[in-house]
């Protein structure tokens, strides 16, 4: 499949103590000074001209169970999720990605409302949460692996014989499964293989191999149509996903 011909949208989720939208509107202009502006419901990327929507919402109960459960894979402290509990306010960053680009865009933009102070980045489209300071340092490395990193969750398991990822399509790729591996070298393995796909950008194709190194052993490169996440609207990949199955 085309990415540019799949229309791919991110979410991201960031709570903070804002009081109102006055107080935010001012907070992400005085934070990021000649970068951004948020007016008329688009947060706006003064460089690049990228919008983004934003759209505001009031306290969530759930916020800090959201984040306890999304946040699993980054180890977050019962003490940073208390934080994620007293926000006010919760703003939703929505914008078409589907690219290392647009993905980039709608990384920066969430680091531009850490900035005005939000207290942390939930990817919805996904389902991983970080810290701000985690968030930073990822955007810090953006193009050394930062972007792989935010957007990609490489440890799936169905409770049966498969592994799996989600999230590529936040980066305009396939997502991969495996089964029949034990779960560390399955998760090895997809984790090798899909970070291969976001540095490199291969052009694959059903029928090669794939290891993860000349001593490894050997997958081929097969179509899934299957997805574990098929009809899913946040998590499903329209990209397609890549099934490895043992030579």
């Amino acid at each position: 499949m085309d990415s540019e011909k799949i229309a791919i949208r991110s979410i991201l989720c960031i709570p903070g103590d804002w009081k109102d939208r006055s107080e935010l509107v001012l907070a992400i202009a005085e934070a990021n000074a000649n970068e951004y502006l948020f007016a008329g419901g688009i947060l706006l990327n003064l460089n690049t001209h990228q919008g983004f929507e934003l759209h505001l919402e009031e306290y969530d109960e759930n916020m800090m169970q959201s984040f306890r459960y999304a946040g699993m894979v980054n180890q977050l402290s019962d003490e940073y999720l208390k934080q994620i509990g007293s926000h006010t306010m919760v703003c939703y960053i929505i914008g078409e990605t589907g690219s290392l680009e647009g993905a980039t865009g709608i990384a920066k933009a969430a680091g531009a409302l850490l900035k005005a102070g939000g207290f942390g980045v939930k990817v919805e489209t996904t389902g991983k949460a970080f810290t701000g300071e985690h968030w930073g340092d990822l955007l810090a490395n953006i193009e050394k692996g930062g972007l792989y990193h935010m957007f990609v969750l490489d440890a799936i398991s169905d409770g049966e014989d498969a592994v799996f990822t989600c999230g590529m399509h936040n980066l305009g790729i396939r997502d991969a499964i495996v089964k029949g591996e034990a779960f560390q070298e399955a998760v090895d393995l997809l984790s090798s293989f899909c970070y291969y796909q976001s540095m490199e950008q291969p052009e694959i194709h059903s029928g090669q191999t794939f290891s993860v190194d000349a001593n490894a052993p050997a997958f081929r490169i097969l179509e899934e149509p299957n997805q574990p996440y098929r009809g899913d609207e946040l998590f499903e990949n329209p990209m397609g996903m890549w099934k490895l199955e043992r030579l």
